[in-house]
């Protein structure tokens, strides 16, 4: 094998080349192809991918040939394959990732063509499992592809040995004969998305191509949220940005592209100009996804206050319920802090209302949140409501003991590994070094140790980061005084790997107490992740599957 190919112990694939005296000298009376298969240095091209493992055996684990180069870089078609595989609405075995070169791309492009796990002919699957394959490819490769095609079994060609042949996939699509399902894709999507309202006046066009290129698709329907049409969190800060310098706004705030998420709804926000301010204009509520006729679930930040962590997982409820998430105030100019816990809770208490008159009510919460949604359901309950669903992701219910162990230089450091501007590895080094500084020395140091890039993907400046490291620090006093009391009809607890010790410690010496404030029993699942991982990209899919299967046993 080459020696290019690998290293010992690496799982990093290569490509498999031979050379030696039982190696063909090339094809008969083919020049060509004796010149494509060799390397110029005489190594002998099999196509195959490898790797070598710690004992050097080689690891065979795909063909060049499966591969999508997109941008210079190089995607390996089993890699996706194998995520897709343990989607809810794919038949497992039935999915292929291959590329395409649509006429005046200067790249290869991402094409997916999947067999639905039910139904073909059932809309409501097939599109479900178009939103489950975009957001898992982007949460998994970084970028969202170009066709994702719902096809027949009978479409997916094999060769003799069930292997799907990829290189057939591309050439039906490109003579046309796999445009059908392009075409379904299409139509489910803008049906669901409430069809296509094209874009009026300078504004909404303007809008409409952001939304666009950022999305990296065609057109853009008026009315169609952004995260409907598969924005991620990382792409709403994108967003945020291009619309800054498309209309020379100073900032826009997140509240707004997140609470106005349509083209139609944001520039009626940015044509009305400022309007009512601070607590004014205050509104805890984010739509992150407002489909399907389930019970809506309702999320409440983390200790940060901030809803993005919720984007993602939202998604995977596409057609099934709506997903709203409650956003901490001080985010907005003019914003104050709440003042307690309570007036925390009455406010969220009121904003779930004023979007679902009557119960039923599912609420969770993320954390610190776990806290609120408790006492958000012990408030709805003592209304003569009924809550049939809390969840309780990997928190105890008395917070004051860690709210009182976190200093300011834990709250900073805490958000900037949220905000991937450090990495959890250098929590012990940053630690020592910032405890002994000034509270805005530390938060310079921060921001000036940033990555750059990060930096201005989050359009992060030291003043908002400092803005959003007091806000965090409210949030901490508010729990710090934090007790709670009575009870709920139960909760289910969502537990994962502590920031300290093991998990049979935290599940029976500090979770298993919320039994102490519920009438029935409760169900404590274990998840993937550590706790500011759960959610994250590589353990989204596996969460948001068990926290749905839960759902639906709640709430049918």
């Amino acid at each position: 094998m080459s020696a290019s190919t690998d290293r010992l112990g690496s799982a990093e694939p290569g490509e498999v080349q031979l050379y030696g005296p039982m190696v063909s000298d090339g094809y008969f009376g083919d020049e060509r192809a004796t010149a494509r298969a060799f390397t110029a240095d005489g190594w002998f091209r099999t196509g195959d991918l490898g790797h070598l493992d710690s004992e050097g055996r080689l690891m065979l684990v795909g063909r060049t040939k499966d591969s999508i180069i997109v941008s210079g870089v190089n995607y390996h078609s089993h890699d996706l394959e194998a995520v897709l595989d343990e989607l809810d609405g794919v038949r497992r075995g039935h999915v292929a990732a291959f590329p395409i070169r649509p006429e005046g791309a200067d790249t290869e492009q991402l094409a997916i063509a999947f067999v639905p796990a039910g139904d073909l002919a059932d809309d409501t699957a097939v599109y479900r499992a178009i939103v489950a394959i975009r957001s898992s490819t982007v949460m998994h490769w970084g970028f969202r592809p170009q066709l994702i095609l719902p096809v027949a079994e009978d479409e997916i060609p094999r060769g003799n040995l069930g292997k799907i042949q990829r290189s057939r996939l591309r050439a039906a699509v490109e003579d046309g004969r796999l445009d059908a399902a392009a075409r379904r894709s299409d139509e489910v999507s803008t049906r669901f998305l409430g069809g296509h309202v094209a874009p009026e006046g300078e504004v909404e066009t303007a809008l409409a191509g952001i939304y666009a290129r950022v999305l990296d698709t065609g057109t853009v329907s008026a009315t169609a949220g952004f995260f409907d049409l598969g924005g991620t969190s990382l792409d709403v800060l994108r967003l945020k940005l291009e619309i800054q310098t498309e209309f020379g706004i100073e900032d826009v705030p997140m509240s707004t592209l997140l609470q106005a998420p349509a083209v139609r709804a944001l520039a009626g926000r940015l044509t009305a100009g400022q309007g009512a301010g601070g607590d004014t204009a205050y509104d805890p509520l984010v739509p992150l996804q407002v489909t399907g006729d389930g019970t809506p679930l309702f999320c409440v930040h983390p200790g940060l206050g901030e809803v993005l962590v919720f984007v993602n997982l939202a998604k995977y409820f596409t057609g099934e319920r709506p997903f709203y998430a409650l956003r901490a105030r001080g985010f907005g100019p003019g914003e104050t802090h709440f003042g307690s816990f309570d007036d925390m809770v009455s406010t969220y208490v009121a904003a779930i209302r004023r979007a679902r008159p009557g119960g039923p009510y599912a609420v969770a919460g993320y954390s610190y949140g776990g806290a609120v949604a408790f006492e958000i359901a012990k408030r709805l309950e003592a209304d003569g409501d009924k809550v049939d669903f809390v969840g309780i992701f990997n928190l105890p219910p008395r917070i004051s003991d860690r709210m009182n162990e976190i200093t300011f230089t834990d709250g900073a450091i805490n958000l900037a590994l949220f905000l991937e501007l450090i990495d959890d590895t250098d929590i012990e080094r940053l630690t020592s070094t910032l405890r002994p500084l000034p509270e805005a020395d530390q938060l310079a140091h921060l921001i000036d140790h940033a990555p750059r890039r990060r930096l201005s993907e989050l359009d992060l400046s030291l003043e908002r980061f400092t803005a959003w490291v007091h806000l965090a620090q409210s949030m901490v006093h508010l729990g710090r005084s934090y007790e709670p009391s009575g009870s709920v009809g139960q909760v289910k607890v969502f537990y994962c790997t502590p920031l300290r010790g093991t998990k049979e410690e935290w599940l029976d010496n500090q979770l298993s107490h919320w039994d102490r404030f519920t009438r029935e029993p409760n169900t404590y699942i274990e998840v993937d992740g550590e706790h500011y991982t759960l959610m994250s990209p590589r353990h989204v899919q596996t969460f948001q599957a068990t926290l749905r299967h839960e759902l639906a046993r709640a709430l049918g």
